[in-house]
Order: structure tokens, then sequence, then C-alpha cells
């Protein structure tokens, strides 16, 4: 009996700890992807969601109030362009900070080109250096 006021407050703490997480969600067609990145930001402390492109996938992020979100960007893909312009569309997502990747130079190139109508603050060209991400996340959110 003694050990449940221990194991209450161990709860507690870990409620706690996850809601002054900073959040990440990112949406990515690469499973492989998505789980390798994952590690890495909750081995920094971040709270991640991951996400294929799917239809409710805004409204998922709206709900979510991410602190960050990544997207990649591929030719195959439209979902990415897509999603980028709801958010900057919408009251409730236009202010969240987004990193946008790809492979593909050129479609990068072309979100620049586009910027006020993408609203992203960072791109990445992968494969990148998983310091130079975390860099950028810091930048714009700050450490978990």
């Amino acid at each position: 009996m003694a050990s449940q006021p221990d194991d209450a407050a161990k709860l507690g703490a870990f409620v706690r700890d996850q809601a002054r997480r900073k959040h990440i969600v990112m949406v990515d067609s690469s499973q492989v992807f998505l789980h390798i990145i994952a590690e890495v930001l909750k081995d920094e402390r971040y709270g991640v969601t991951t996400s294929n492109y799917v239809p409710e996938i805004f409204t998922q992020i709206a709900l979510l109030t991410p602190d960050l979100i990544i997207i990649d960007l591929t030719i195959t893909e439209k979902a990415g362009w897509d999603l980028l312009e709801q958010l900057e569309l919408e009251s409730l997502t236009r202010d969240i900070p987004v990193i946008v990747t790809s492979t593909n130079r050129h479609l990068l190139d072309r979100a620049l080109a586009n910027k006020d109508r993408y609203g992203f603050d960072n791109y990445l060209v992968k494969p990148f250096d998983l310091d130079v991400l975390l860099a950028a996340i810091e930048e714009l959110i700050g450490a978990a």
C-alpha cells in the first residue's frame, strides 16, 4: 500500500512533463523517415506525432495545435502542397512554424518562389544532418 502514493506522484510528474513538452507534427510518405526522425526528436525530449498524407491530417493538426510542423514535399504527392496552403490560409494554424523538406531541390525552389502562398519558415534538403534539423527546430521554437 505504501507504494501507491509514490506511483501517483510519478504519474503526476509524467503527465506534467508531457504537458510542458514542445510538440512537433511530422508529415511524410516515408515510414522509415518518420520513425528515424521521431526517435531523434523524442531523444531530445520533444513530443512527436507522425502521419502520412491522410485526408484528415489538417483536422488532426488543428486539434493538436503543435509548436512546429515538418512537411515533406514530393513530386508524386500533391497533398503536401495542399496541406501547406491550407495551414497558411486557416487562422488556427497560420502562426504555427513550418519546416519543409524534400529530396528534390527544384521543389524547394518552387516553394521558396511562392513563400507567401505556402507560408513556411525554413526548409531542408534531404538528406540533411540531424544537427542541422535540431538547430532549425531550436531556432523556431526553442529547445525541448
